[in-house]
């Protein structure tokens, strides 16, 4: 297995074991549970050790859809959305578990006009839940960086239109694809990469909102300092930081998760993150073992690999 695709493997994985691992203590605070420091059975929905929730799920309808449709069609994605809606496709349980209210709002109108793209712009709803299915974007379009922001923009657009979630999504594409192509964890939090970041997007510069984050001012934050919420930024820096203070896979998992809140969701965009800087192979054998429906997850992912049009 080549390293790059050791990665662009680990990082879909990574979506899926961090979803698994917060899934008991999304929406505790923090301090308020006893550690997780393994899959844990629980939590809001009830879920057995292993199993994970809506991030993976709509991972996985996305995923899909780039197979299915040879590219990026975001009718085909928004059908894929309803189905699990309806049916519990791509679903470890059988239905529907977990879905964000924005997501709700943008396809019960997509249902019912059957736009594309949301309508839902507001800044007031700028939620991770574009964030956290993102992997599938940057695996398909992992040999063009151009492609992979761009996509990963329209990606979030079928359900969160906000511009800082938008650019959020094409903020971590950037990141996720760096990583995947080779760049080290320590250039990834250098001035010199700052400054790569600032040249790439000069021509659609990302939103103010995320200028602390581009600047990787989340660093020099204490545990007390970093929120796990909901809201996207918040989402995107707890997991970046939990990259930064930690030296492996599992370590960086934990410490995401164990932050509460929303717990699967910053678990899910941590796992993106670091899945695509350690690989496949750095992730331990006992969280792949016992993560639910790992054949699924495996069978979706090597549809990307063996898809003659992926890898542009």
């Amino acid at each position: 297995m080549t390293r790059t695709l050791n990665r662009l493997k680990g990082c879909m994985l990574g979506l899926t074991i961090g979803d698994a691992m917060g899934a008991p203590v999304e929406f505790m605070k923090r301090g308020t549970f006893e550690p997780i420091t393994g899959y844990r059975s629980g939590g809001k929905f009830r879920l057995n050790a292993g199993e994970w929730t809506d991030d993976t799920a709509m991972a996985l309808c996305l995923a899909q859809s780039l197979i299915d449709s040879n590219g990026f069609d975001p009718i085909d994605q928004l059908d894929k959305y309803l189905e699990w809606i309806d049916t519990g496709y791509m679903s470890c349980i059988g239905k529907m578990v977990g879905l964000g209210k924005t997501c709700w709002r943008s396809l019960f109108n997509y249902r019912r006009k059957g736009q594309p793209y949301t309508d839902i712009k507001s800044e007031k709803f700028s939620g991770n839940g574009s964030l956290m299915r993102l992997a599938p974007i940057c695996i398909y379009y992992a040999n063009n960086l151009d492609l992979a922001v761009h996509y990963a923009a329209l990606s979030s657009k079928t359900t969160h239109g906000s511009p800082i979630a938008v650019d959020c999504c094409r903020y971590f594409a950037y990141v996720i694809l760096k990583l995947v192509h080779g760049v080290e964890k320590d250039t990834l939090f250098s001035d010199s990469f700052v400054s790569d970041v600032h040249k790439y997007f000069t021509d659609e510069p990302l939103h103010k909102a995320l200028n602390s984050i581009i600047q990787c001012e989340y660093i020099s934050k204490g545990v007390d300092e970093i929120q796990s919420s909901g809201y996207v930024i918040h989402s995107l820096e707890a997991a970046l930081w939990s990259f930064y203070h930690t030296n492996t896979f599992e370590e960086a998992i934990l410490k995401s998760v164990n932050l509460g809140d929303d717990a699967d969701t910053v678990g899910a965009i941590t796992g993106q993150l670091v899945g695509a800087y350690y690989g496949v192979d750095g992730i331990p054998d006992k969280l792949l073992r016992r993560l639910s429906h790992f054949d699924l997850i495996e069978a979706v992912s090597e549809g990307f690999f063996s898809h003659e049009d992926a890898f542009r």
